[in-house]
């Protein structure tokens, strides 16, 4: 891990084991890019940007033409941080109006430092790690008083590059930002296929890849949060890339808001990548000497296909962006109340919950909504935090589920109001919307405007005297509704989205600061907020509401693109497509947990949930949570999907095969990855009841033998010898 800064040329190198990516300043100040992909080391790149041999004159500001003597060109040099209102329209990176209305905008060098370590951004989350370098450079606008400071981090041989900026205003009078993308990046080809990921409520994150076309393609949400529907996450790789093999770029955003991931191919084929804050609805006043925080954007390469994207960025998740200290320790199983008996329960209901889910080998019991105010029915009481003592004892839930052996949790959803609440009666003003209008409401609830303090201090004051006051161990964090209206509030207009997810990050780090012992998982109507920004608080987000089996395969395969498993929350559920046996090897490949009315299970069902469980304590740990994923093949490319989790010693590894679709009579032809080929593997006990196994790993391969049921789910367990 390097990163350098040759005098002689004005060059910057930014390299490791993985990549290098190169850049210099040019005879103008400005920023020019030139490489980034595999690691070239001290390879000469004195013309490597030559251009063309026209249109290399300016007017200078004595009113003498002159010529760029490196050949540079505003339109089609490649851009470290494109320009504005100049020649360059393949889109700006930063879009900032001065007085009068100028947003012209184009910042040169001015200084660098370069230093070990990596700060910690104040407001926003943002990385982190002792092995990191950080190049940071401060560049002028030429056309104001605004100071940007980009800087751009490396983690020892991760493939990741971190980017980030900051905005000063260092003039006299106010400025508005229009567009502070987090990262531009330009590559000198088109010849690439575009991987991204749609979906909506129960069907997020379904993988789409195309080739990418002359034009402009942009995956943006303007829901108020990252949604359902898109996700901050692409990839562009080689046409032909595999899993294995090929170049592939990712791009991914450690943000929770409105984000715009746009790639355009202009008419030199050269690419330009942008990823920030969505402009829409956005402009954020900075008054002389404030500064504009930007979240951080990351950059992955990978020379070993998509695989060895995703294998960066799952250790990237897990090393250096989730701060929760109990992150990578076994994690409990998990049982869940909501899908069981939803709002409607009361004491005695949930303390037979508790005895019956211990009985099949839960370890933390989580009461999921229902428990607060009047809540009966989802139509009231969002916002009345403390608890319904006329339905539910919680103390004395809370000692049961104690007295059994598990720990407890609790279900919040801290954002939202519902205006038949208390507190809504007394202050209406604290939902977003004008009062003046109607307002939409979705799942008869309004959103709390938590860019106010007065909001996010009552809200830390109500479950802080919840927290305070019971034994919770556990809080799942949810946000049912996307953001519609965003005025009424006294933030001013443009600033309302950002400075919404600013209130939560800071109400999250509070509570979590106050609280250091307790472990959350975000949720947003399922995975309607699964982003980098979550997990920082988060170690692991609900993946989607959708609990079938069959659809679930499809869903966390196309999450496992971005996201590592261990982050992935995935339950045994009621849904009644498969056994029991079925759908718990597939929630094996998430968090894992169990989420049904344990009180009506058979003997036998309750024994197909044990033996899950017993596969989950014993390899969950070491091979799901921290091992390296390799996926196998793709649901959404035929009838069967299989993925596999590696140990990072490589001595154990879980392997899950499907059928989506009943098909008899048919072999099934997998190989297998990722294992050591200098040692000898051989299945679990129960894995070769299933089916039939051996292989060493240099010619890993595996026939699967069984005729699959919908949808049969084999897991098979591996072992290396000793």
């Amino acid at each position: 891990m390097a990163i350098t800064y040759n005098a002689e040329n004005a060059l910057f190198r930014i390299e490791n084991a993985r990549f290098s990516y190169v850049f210099f300043v040019n005879s103008k100040g400005v920023l020019q890019h030139l490489y980034f992909g595999k690691p070239i080391g001290e390879t000469d790149l004195s013309s490597a940007d030559l251009g063309w041999d026209w249109s290399k004159t300016y007017l200078s500001a004595d009113g003498a033409e002159k010529i760029y003597e490196d050949n540079y060109y505003n339109d089609r040099s490649m851009a470290e941080v494109p320009s504005h209102g100049l020649m360059d329209k393949s889109g700006a990176q930063f879009v900032i109006e001065k007085s009068g209305g100028v947003t012209a905008t184009s910042f040169v060098y001015k200084k660098h430092r370069i230093y070990d370590g990596k700060p910690k951004l104040s407001a926003l989350p943002s990385t982190h790690g002792d092995n990191a370098q950080t190049l940071e450079i401060t560049l002028d606008d030429v056309y104001g008083n605004e100071r940007l400071l980009l800087s751009y981090t490396v983690y020892g041989d991760l493939g990741a590059l971190i980017r980030n900026a900051s905005i000063i205003n260092c003039g006299k009078t106010e400025i508005r930002v229009k567009r502070a993308y987090s990262l531009g990046l330009d590559l000198p080809r088109s010849d690439f296929d575009l991987m991204h990921f749609h979906g909506d409520w129960c069907l997020e994150r379904f993988a789409e890849r195309k080739p990418l076309a002359n034009g402009r393609f942009t995956v943006e949400s303007t829901m108020g949060r990252s949604s359902h529907e898109k996700n901050p996450f692409a990839v562009l790789c080689d046409r032909h890339a595999t899993e294995d093999t090929g170049e592939a770029y990712a791009f991914s955003f450690v943000y929770s808001g409105n984000f715009t991931l746009a790639a355009n191919v202009d008419k030199w084929r050269r690419t330009r990548v942008l990823l920030g804050i969505c402009d829409e609805d956005f402009s954020f006043a900075l008054g002389s000497g404030e500064t504009f925080e930007v979240p951080e954007g990351v950059l992955v390469y990978s020379d070993r296909g998509l695989g060895g994207v995703s294998r960066t960025m799952h250790d990237l998740v897990r090393n250096n962006l989730i701060t929760h200290k109990k992150a990578k320790a076994a994690r409990p199983v998990l049982f869940n109340s909501w899908e069981g008996c939803y709002l409607d329960f009361d004491t005695q209901s949930i303390l037979a919950y508790a005895e019956n889910a211990a009985k099949i080998g839960a370890e933390l019991f989580v009461l999921d909504d229902g428990w607060f105010g009047k809540r009966d029915t989802d139509c009231s009481s969002l916002g009345d935090w403390f608890v319904a003592d006329g339905k539910i004892d919680l103390k004395k839930v809370i000692d049961k589920c104690h007295s059994l052996g598990m720990k407890f949790g609790i279900w919040f959803e801290p954002e939202m109001i519902n205006p038949d609440s208390d507190l809504y009666r007394t202050h209406p003003d604290y939902a977003l919307g004008d009062g003046g209008y109607e307002r939409t409401l979705s799942r008869h609830q309004l959103v709390l405007d938590t860019s106010r303090k007065e909001v996010a201090d009552r809200l830390f004051k109500d479950m802080s005297a919840i927290l305070d006051k019971y034994e919770i161990d556990y809080i799942k964090w949810d946000h049912n509704r996307n953001i519609g209206e965003i005025t009424g509030s006294d933030t001013p207009y443009g600033e309302v989205c950002h400075r919404l997810i600013l209130g939560t990050y800071s109400l999250l780090d509070r509570l979590q600061k106050k609280y250091p012992e307790i472990f959350f998982e975000g949720c947003a109507s399922g995975g309607g907020r699964f982003d980098l920004g979550m997990l920082y608080y988060n170690p692991q987000i609900w993946t989607s509401d959708e609990t079938d089996p069959v659809q679930r395969l499809f869903i966390q395969y196309g999450t496992s693109y971005a996201y590592p498993l261990s982050v992935m929350g995935s339950h045994i559920s009621k849904n009644p497509i498969t056994s029991y046996t079925a759908k718990g090897r597939i929630a094996l490949f998430g968090t894992y947990g169990i989420e049904m009315n344990p009180c009506l299970l058979s003997e036998s069902e309750r024994e197909e949930v044990r033996e899950v469980n017993e596969i989950y304590k014993k390899y969950h740990c070491e091979v799901i949570q921290n091992g390296d994923l390799y996926r196998l093949a793709s649901p959404f490319e035929g009838n069967y999907t299989s993925m596999m989790s590696v140990s990072k010693d490589k001595s154990k590894a879980l392997v899950l095969f499907a059928n989506v679709l009943k098909e008899n009579n048919r072999y099934r032809f997998i190989k297998l990855k990722g294992l050591d080929p200098d040692k000898r593997y051989s299945n679990s006990r129960r894995a070769r009841r299933c089916v039939s196994l051996l292989w060493r790993a240099a010619r890993a391969a595996a026939t699967i033998r069984k005729a699959a049921a919908i949808p049969t789910a084999i897991t098979t367990t591996t072992e290396a010898a000793a």
